[in-house]
């Protein structure tokens, strides 16, 4: 998007795109392959709630990727620095699949600068099945460049684009799929903000996923949506419903 910049964050730079104005601030953070412009349909209602950030995450998009192996910790520090370059004291960070993981992983690490979790279609962790999963798709990226991720990710017959740097991208990977053998699910009572995890009943990672991390966080301050006849991508293809339960939360909790 022609109004998007990159920062400076380390020695690297992340894309990004702000707009909206207020005292409440959004950080979107998207999933796997995907890229700042997946919030486009659900942005405009956001940035009329407040200032809105977009993310590229490191090997995303336009972003850089600085040299692997990345853990979740090296990505939640992509999103204080963003919110550092940008003066932003706190945040509502609003996460996708992959992007969840990162909002959860933020709100451990950096209690101070996050007000509240906004989780579509997320997960803490992974079954080996799935780890592996991870690891061909990694292979791929770095075998066969973006093309191959998307074959491994898609299927063989795919011609979905995916924008960044495919050796980025496998680090991203490898770092989901370390959730087997490390999950985010015990830590998650940790979390002091409050939460609303939306998930699409018929999402492929299962609506489980969701109910595992509303479990797992403090008892009274976490919201389960389940959204009917929906699947993975809720910000495109239920905005309206997402709209709706992100305002009764924000009143609830008066964010």
């Amino acid at each position: 998007m022609s109004d998007a910049r990159r920062i400076p964050v380390g020695d690297y730079r992340l894309n990004i795109l702000s707009h909206g104005a207020g005292q409440r601030h959004f950080t979107c953070l998207h999933g796997l392959v995907d890229s700042l412009d997946i919030w486009k349909r659900l942005a405009p209602a956001l940035e009329s709630r407040g200032r809105v950030t977009r993310i590229d995450q490191r090997g995303h998009g336009a972003s850089d990727s600085p040299v692997g192996p990345y853990s979740r910790s090296d990505l939640a520090g992509d999103v204080v620095g963003v919110l550092d370059a940008e003066g932003i004291d706190e945040t509502i960070l609003v996460g996708h699949s992959m992007g969840g993981i990162v909002a959860m992983a933020t709100a451990l690490e950096a209690p101070d600068r996050v007000g509240g979790l906004v989780l579509i279609g997320t997960t803490s962790e992974c079954r080996e099945k799935v780890a592996d999963w991870y690891e061909r798709i990694a292979l791929a990226g770095e075998k066969d460049g973006n093309s191959g991720l998307g074959r491994a990710i898609y299927g063989e017959k795919s011609s979905k684009r995916i924008i960044g740097d495919a050796r980025g991208i496998a680090h991203v990977t490898r770092m989901l799929k370390s959730l087997f053998t490390d999950p985010l699910t015990p830590r998650l009572g940790d979390i002091q903000c409050p939460a609303l995890l939306a998930v699409g009943e018929k999402d492929p990672m299962g609506a489980k996923a969701s109910e595992i991390v509303h479990d797992a966080m403090p008892p009274g301050r976490t919201e389960l949506v389940r959204v009917p006849d929906k699947g993975h991508w809720l910000q495109i293809e239920a905005v309206d419903e997402i709209v709706a339960a992100l305002d009764a939360w924000l009143a609830k909790f008066e964010l």
